[in-house]
């Protein structure tokens, strides 16, 4: 936690729907609420800079999250994305989300 951005429940954004972001690392957990009219969690994450990464042949791969970075080359860690608890099968910016949806990133090693 000592790179984070924000070390406190936060919120962002203007727009008509409002989606909440878990990240937990380490035990701890911090949420973001964004309110948003994009049409993907990734656009909407990154409009607020709270996610960073690179473009690859499968979309974004997400290597830092609320300043925290994952970079499994170096130490195999990652971010994980989830709805629930349930991995999910799309990254961030391939995923539309709906008013009200809750969604975790995952700092796993």
């Amino acid at each position: 936690w000592a790179n984070a951005t924000y070390l406190e429940d936060s919120s962002f954004g203007e727009g008509a729907k409002t989606v909440t972001v878990k990240v937990i690392v380490e035990g701890k957990t911090v949420t973001f609420t964004i309110k948003s009219d994009a049409e993907t969690l990734g656009d909407a994450l990154l409009a607020h800079g709270l996610i960073a990464g690179e473009e690859s042949a499968y979309g974004l791969y997400v290597k830092v999250v609320n300043g925290i970075t994952a970079d499994y080359d170096i130490d195999q860690s990652y971010w994980g994305f989830s709805k629930g608890g349930e991995e999910m099968m799309t990254g961030v910016d391939g995923t539309k989300f709906a008013d009200g949806e809750v969604y975790e990133l995952t700092y796993t090693k």
